[in-house]
């Protein structure tokens, strides 16, 4: 499948996204494929010295990745608390469907309020109909991530997000313990503006990734096929699907290196591609 515009771009007032480093950088989303979605994965992470790891029930792609980015950022500007002990019976069903466990029963949650337009709009999609009922879909495969953290005798364990439709016609996203921590203060910062003026697969995944890799200011390098491993999760075996994939890389850093803010030189051909990234210190949020 070739990168293609996922939609038209829509403008949105929520510019960025408080990301959580651990989630960010944990390779969860990849390029959309033909065919029925794989399930079943499980990812293993680690970040700051603790063993993280996703259950993926149903592989998730670039457009989920947009709502989950869409409702982080949405929650940044507006969101209320959630925990154990909260009234109501709405509250109360979004802590359970968000299935706490072991140290994760004390944390605490957030949850956001928005219509399902303001959440397309967010994520840069089409405000088309049919892309109504693939919010939801995407909301419910994000809904069955299960994700666990251990290190040093803590265990905690929580599944992504919950969701539910309000009687209003808007929908209510409970948003787990990591994300409310990173909206704290504990985030990497991913541009919202950027990402909805990309337009490739690859570029859209690569700027997430690298947005918690290589924050404002620093230089990093990496090779073409190590990032393309990033994108896709697993090395590919087939030397002419790891070509294709240097290549999407490639072009989706082009993409990139056309933000503001964002130096991408890469150097060398073949297996000997690196990209070497350079971020300015100032971002305009």
């Amino acid at each position: 499948m070739t990168d293609k515009a996922l939609s038209k771009k829509r403008s949105s007032s929520i510019t960025h996204a408080k990301h959580d480093p651990a989630t960010a950088l944990a390779s969860l989303f990849r390029p959309k494929t033909p065919g029925p979605r794989p399930g079943g994965l499980k990812i293993d992470a680690e970040f700051d010295g603790m063993e993280i790891s996703f259950l993926v029930w149903r592989a998730l792609d670039t457009r989920d990745q947009s709502v989950l980015l869409a409702a982080i950022g949405m929650a940044g500007m507006d969101n209320q608390e959630l925990h154990a002990d909260v009234t109501g019976d709405r509250g109360q069903q979004l802590w359970l469907d968000l299935d706490p466990q072991e140290h994760a029963v004390f944390d605490r949650a957030v949850v956001l309020t928005t219509s399902r337009y303001s959440l397309i709009q967010a994520a840069g999609l089409d405000d088309k109909g049919q892309n109504y009922g693939m919010l939801e879909d995407c909301l419910e495969r994000l809904s069955m991530v299960g994700s666990r953290a251990k290190k040093q005798g803590y265990e905690w364990s929580m599944n992504l997000l919950s969701w539910a439709s309000a009687p209003d016609g808007k929908i209510n996203i409970a948003l787990n313990g990591r994300f409310a921590k990173a909206l704290g203060g504990q985030y990497v910062h991913v541009s919202l503006d950027e990402r909805r003026r990309l337009h490739a697969e690859a570029a859209q995944l690569a700027h997430a990734w690298l947005s918690a890799w290589c924050k404002p200011g620093n230089t990093q390098s990496m090779s073409l096929d190590k990032l393309a491993e990033k994108v896709w999760g697993t090395p590919s075996k087939n030397p002419s699907t790891t070509r294709s994939r240097r290549d999407r890389i490639n072009k989706g850093l082009s993409e990139i290196t056309e933000l503001h803010g964002w130096n991408i030189k890469v150097e060398g051909r073949g297996q000997k591609a690196k990209a070497t990234v350079r971020r300015s210190r100032i971002i305009n949020h």
